[in-house]
């Protein structure tokens, strides 16, 4: 199944290249449909921690209403509050927990979150800290039953190290090739490391010096990665983060063209 994240068919809130739509976002259900897609991952962030339809009964009555209308399923919720609010923070833990709760609430399969910039797992601190909100989440998230997805910036050998000290059924990990290309990751060393824990893959491109550009403008090695997801067996969703442009409906439909070429290519 290939997806979108939310808002990338509409226009960019604030200037920002990935946020909840706002007023509007029920019509991104018939605009992922008329362009092929099968699902959207929808994200919420500090500014629509209230007003997001995935935080009330009401609002999620409608997303579910919307998502049967139009055969497009919602893949998930991308986390990006915490890109906001660091887990050492008190309310961190709080927010996880209604996040969790909300999401099984709408019947998500998983919630994604990032541990990018100020939440990164690079030092042994931070991961101490992270381990301390992780366990009860996940024991959270397992009465839910609903996935904690992590997006790590960790090179493949400590990423698997540290999914084998935590090692839990609802734990998996949301694969972002465009950000493993930024980094400097090998997926010829990387998907084969943890392979069997990746349940969410986000379909970006990069370069070491450009974050986020079109598809196929960049150093991802696209046949590698999905070579390698192939050989792991993955049969979970893939959906587009890909690079914004002037004509974002456009653009969407080129880079489903380009997702189902590979999935033709390696996984058909």
């Amino acid at each position: 199944m290939i997806g979108i994240m939310q808002g990338r068919l509409l226009p960019p809130v604030g200037g920002r290249i990935q946020a909840f739509p706002g007023d509007g976002w029920q019509r991104e259900f018939a605009l992922a449909r008329g362009l092929g897609y099968d699902s959207i991952e929808l994200t919420i962030e500090t500014a629509s921690l209230e007003s997001h339809p995935v935080m009330t009964a009401r609002g999620r009555d409608e997303q579910a209403a919307l998502a049967a209308e139009h055969g497009v399923a919602c893949a998930g919720l991308c986390c990006d509050v915490f890109m906001e609010m660091p887990f050492d923070q008190p309310a961190a833990a709080p927010i996880l927990d209604r996040l969790i709760d909300a999401a099984a609430a709408a019947k998500l399969p998983m919630i994604e979150l990032p541990m990018l910039g100020a939440n990164s797992l690079r030092t042994e601190t931070a991961q101490a800290a992270f381990a301390r909100v992780l366990a009860p989440a996940l024991k959270r998230a397992e009465a839910a039953g609903t996935d904690i997805l992590l997006e790590c910036d960790l090179a493949p050998d400590a990423l698997s190290a540290f999914l084998a000290r935590h090692r839990h059924p609802r734990l998996g990990i949301n694969y972002d090739c465009g950000n493993s290309t930024w980094f400097g990751f090998d997926p010829d060393r990387e998907v084969p490391s943890y392979g069997a824990d990746i349940r969410n893959v986000h379909i970006k491109d990069c370069t070491r010096a450009d974050y986020s550009v079109p598809l196929g403008a960049g150093e991802t090695r696209f046949d590698a990665v999905f070579g390698q997801l192939a050989a792991q067996g993955y049969r979970g969703d893939f959906v587009m983060q890909a690079a914004r442009q002037n004509d974002d409906l456009a653009a969407a439909r080129d880079y489903l063209a380009f997702g189902r070429a590979l999935v033709a290519r390696h996984l058909a």
